[in-house]
């Protein structure tokens, strides 16, 4: 049959097969929604099968984890009750014979006392008869051993268990190491079986008066077996639901547990039961033999005597090789189940009459709709008809446009995608294909959302496409995705193309990949706002942070923290080890503050070793406490780097908003005020910031100030304290002590100024003056004819580390005309703290030289005769807290007749410091102690006296007679 289509008849065979195709369509989908409802309710059903299957399987599980875990605890706890019971009784026992001992050991003669004791304790038993106590002496000797007494007497002490133990030696050294009592475990014949060794645990504790173990001890399978009774008895009573609960069975096939019929219990399962309960039990034996899982099994409900489907879990207990089971009816589900089903099956039967009205009204529906679609096409094919004409002609006189605006299209460096009013991909450039990896195959037809990144939300993409209809256009920064996945920046604008009546025709993007620039933004905001050696925040970053958290604070009226962390002698590290190992130190302590805070704190480094942390959202003063009690411990673990292990600590000083500063700034600047007080207060602290605080700092700035330009202004001076022979009182060299006399002001103490010299670093001009000014005013005494003498300087440690000290004293000698043997260099007991080697190279480096050592402040601090042994010293100095109570207090007799004798032994000179009496000399005299100082003989006095004292007669010199 063949169709002539004409104006006419086209739109009426248009009607005719929209017709079929609706009402057609309309049937079908019917049919199909009818066939899905059918088949949504069978899978509706499966889902409810499975969902109560896995419900009820979650719920053995559930109780089995349960059940085990009570096991695992009371497993766990075998051996721990068997050590408390040991232990409960041997106290008894010591009790016993510290009681007998007490009584009777002035009254009896020993032997008799021994024998009270252990017939005391040879009748007590426990433990079902098996528990007895034992006694033996240290060497191996029984002296009570009730069930075998033909052994008492002997020796046990190469008694061996079947594994080589030497049972009596592990009890001797668990006595002698522990008196307090100890654990020893071995291996012996157990009650049940004579011929087979089983572990056991013994207590024992040493009775200091005879030198006796005594002790108790018991098999630990006897104790397993108690806990595993226990066990078995809390499951029998545990129930779940209506019919769950628990049965067990031995690996060997004995019932240990069976509730329903507790007198099969302790019998093999084939004895007992009918042969499908015997069938049963040999599954869920199987079943646990291959690893555990779910059975189903026929089982008689007692509750209503039929026999219904039982489901179970099987999972095998390894420390006391049982299987345990749990399991539970079926019908206890069932009805829930069936009450389900029955819903889903009435919801679709009331779906199928509104599916049948629905299709009947679609189908009139679509009958109306295609007449009225049929007439509009007509007129519509009459208009394309002339727009087709006119279009033709446009299309000419566009074409060398287009052509044009392709080549700009295809060599521009910008990717350029063009996409049609709904948004799908017409065209995209090659700079489109470089900068995102697909091809133009690949996104031709699809929306530019193939590109997104996910990192920008609904309300993101509303806000451009509004931008885009309102103005035109749309200029911004996106995040969009690469085709192997990576996440780049663009900077793209979104143009509409309208034709002349406004109507959009198409959409352009121009974009360019900024990656590179992004990356050099990041770069320098890093720089300028983050620590390069720590990439921790600088103090600027930190000044913000600070400044907002300050704000949230006030806000919400709360409170946040400032700790100001100092690390203590940080700088003898770089000083010993180099830049390079305190750097990696810096960095590792940065890792354990990232790690010790919480997101919403700040952890900033400001400079050399400072560090600050902040923390916020504190209800309270006390919450602080933590964080900085965490970081002292943290920070003062050791440091592994290389081949060193080094250890540093932290002082910390504690801020808190309000009540320490209105703003950053004051924050930070009362924090390091409280860190200072820390360091002043011993290091390795923390100080919370009190006003009092301020007055101390500004007296600490004003000494170190003043103490910056006391060399140059002249202010430093000398005094010098005799050392007198005690037995001939005359002068045989003195002590140079430095004073500071500020320009119109008071004399200032050492101990003000000193700590604040070697914290600054000052400490070595000073120290080199001091060197040189000695050294200078001995050799002037010389040249007036004054007795020879010998001059003491005090060296501070970081002096010692300076690699050109020894180079600086040679040079000071050899100015000044001077022998080494006529320099004493002090040190003090704090220089074996540092554990550094080069301060070990300086000492040795003197000694050679002939330099002669002294060390200071001797058995005050850190004394050991092994830095006597390791250090080649030449003089102890006897600190005076030893010498003032001398003649009323024998202890410090006795400790400078040890001192003195130590000394003596290894060729050492002994100064007694602080003499204050005649009396003193002459005990010091009599214990061998061979130069004092003291005011008994003189105070520090100036130059001009010190040199009127040494240049007079020896027999007038003699300062104490």
């Amino acid at each position: 049959m063949t169709f002539h289509l004409t104006d006419r008849n086209l739109p009426r065979y248009h009607l005719f097969g929209t017709l079929i195709v609706v009402v057609t369509l309309a049937l079908t989908l019917g049919a199909s929604f009818l066939w899905i409802g059918v088949n949504q309710h069978q899978q509706s059903i499966d889902r409810l099968e499975h969902g109560f299957g896995m419900q009820k399987q979650e719920r053995l599980r559930g109780e089995m984890a349960a059940a085990i875990g009570y096991l695992d605890f009371v497993h766990s706890r075998t051996e721990m009750v068997l050590q408390e019971a040991l232990r409960d009784r041997v106290d008894m026992a010591m009790q016993t014979a510290q009681a007998i001992y007490q009584r009777e050991h002035r009254r009896r003669p020993e032997a008799e006392v021994k024998r009270l004791i252990v017939e005391a304790l040879r009748p007590q038993r426990f433990y079902d008869g098996r528990g007895y106590f034992f006694i033996d002496g240290l060497d191996g000797e029984c002296i009570l051993l009730p069930i075998a007494p033909e052994r008492e007497g002997s020796s046990l002490w190469n008694n061996q268990d079947d594994a080589g133990h030497y049972i009596m030696r592990g009890l001797a050294e668990t006595a002698r190491n522990k008196p307090d009592g100890g654990y020893s475990s071995y291996r012996w014949y157990s009650p049940d079986n004579p011929k087979e060794m089983s572990d056991k645990l013994a207590y024992v504790r040493l009775f200091k008066p005879y030198g006796w173990v005594i002790g108790t001890g018991d098999y630990l399978y006897k104790w397993q077996d108690m806990r595993m009774r226990e066990g078995l008895e809390r499951l029998r009573a545990w129930k779940f639901g209506d019919t769950g609960s628990f049965i067990a069975i031995s690996q060997n096939g004995q019932l240990l547990l069976q509730p329903q019929w507790p007198e099969f219990e302790g019998k093999h399962f084939m004895e007992v039961g009918t042969p499908e309960e015997k069938k049963v039990r040999a599954a869920l034996i199987k079943v646990a033999t291959e690893g555990g899982g779910f059975l189903e099994y026929p089982w008689l409900n007692r509750a209503r005597n039929t026999t219904s489907l039982r489901t179970a879990y099987v999972q095998v207990y390894r420390p006391w090789k049982m299987i345990v089971i749990a399991s539970v009816f079926e019908e206890e589900m069932q009805g829930t189940f069936n009450a389900e089903r029955e819903a889903t099956l009435q919801a679709l039967s009331r779906q199928v009459p509104f599916l049948a009205a629905a299709a009947l009204t679609a189908i009139m529906l679509a009958i109306g709709a295609s007449v009225l679609f049929s007439r509009w096409m007509s007129g519509l094919l009459g208009n394309y008809r002339r727009e087709l004409d006119e279009h033709s002609r446009a299309l000419e006189k566009q074409a060398q446009q287009l052509r044009l605006a392709g080549h700009v299209f295809e060599s521009s460096k910008e990717g350029i995608v063009i996409t049609d009013p709904d948004s799908r991909i017409l065209a995209v450039n090659p700079a489109f294909c470089a900068i995102t990896g697909r091809t133009p195959n690949e996104v031709v037809g699809q929306r530019p959302n193939i590109l997104a990144s996910g990192e920008h939300d609904a309300a993101f993409y509303r806000a451009m496409w509004k931008s885009i209809r309102e103005t035109g256009s749309w200029t911004g920064e996106i995040r969009n995705r690469r085709k192997d996945g990576a996440v780049y920046p663009e900077l793209i604008s979104i143009s509409s193309v309208r034709d002349p009546a406004g109507k959009v025709l198409h959409y352009v993007g121009t974009f360019l990949d900024i990656t590179e620039r992004k990356e050099a933004e990041e770069q320098i905001r890093q720089l300028a706002e983050y620590d390069p050696l720590t990439q921790l925040p600088n103090r600027s970053l930190l000044n913000k942070r600070l400044t907002d958290a300050v704000a949230q604070a006030r806000r919400e009226a709360r409170q946040l923290g400032v700790l100001f962390i100092d690390l203590d002698r940080f700088k003898n590290i770089n000083d010993s080890l180099g830049h390079p190992i305190g750097d990696r130190m810096l960095q590792a302590v940065a890792d354990r503050l990232r790690h010790l805070v919480r997101e919403s704190d700040t952890v900033s480094r400001l400079g050399g070793d400072e560090f600050v942390v902040v923390l916020t959202h504190l209800d309270g003063p006390s919450h602080v406490l933590p964080a900085a009690r965490k970081i002292l411990a943290a920070l003062g673990q050791p440091y592994y780097i290389d081949e060193h292990e080094l250890q540093i600590t932290p002082s910390i000083g504690i801020t808190l908003f309000p009540d320490n500063g209105q703003d950053g700034e004051t924050l930070l600047k009362n924090a390091d005020t409280a860190m200072y007080h820390a360091k002043n207060s011993g290091r390795n602290t923390f100080q919370f910031f009190t006003p009092e605080f301020n007055e101390w700092v500004m007296e600490r700035l004003q000494v170190e100030n003043g103490l910056r330009h006391a060399l140059a202004r002249k202010e430093l001076l000398l005094h010098y304290q005799p050392q007198v022979d005690l037995a001939s009182g005359t002068i045989v060299g003195c002590e140079a002590l430095l004073r500071w006399l500020p320009t119109g002001g008071a004399l200032i103490p050492p101990d003000r100024f000193i700590p604040v010299a070697e914290e600054t670093g000052l400490i070595h001009s000073i120290g080199s003056w001091v060197l040189d000014e000695a050294c200078r005013q001995l050799r002037e005494w010389d040249a007036d004819d004054a007795r020879p003498i010998h001059m003491a300087v005090n060296v501070a440690v970081p002096q010692l580390r300076q690699r050109n000290f020894v180079g600086l004293v040679r040079d000071t000698l050899q100015r000044h005309g001077l022998s080494p043997q006529r320099l004493e260099i002090e040190v003090t007991e704090s220089v074996f703290l540092n554990h550094d080697e080069q301060i070990r190279q300086t000492l040795q480096s003197l000694a050679d030289l002939g330099v002669q050592l002294s060390l200071d402040d001797f058995g005050t601090g850190y004394s050991s005769l092994s830095y006597l042994r390791n250090f080649r010293f030449d003089v102890l100095k006897i600190d005076k807290s030893f010498v003032s109570e001398l003649h009323c207090n024998q202890d410090d007799i006795t400790l400078i007749r040890a001192i003195v004798s130590i000394a003596r032994d290894m060729s050492l000179v002994t100064v007694a410091e602080g003499i204050e009496s005649e009396e003193q000399q002459h005990i010091l005299h009599e214990l061998g102690c061979m130069i004092g100082q003291g005011y008994h003989f003189s105070r520090p006095v100036g130059a001009d006296q010190m040199g009127r004292l040494i240049s007079q007669p020896v027999g007038e010199s003699s300062l104490a007679q």
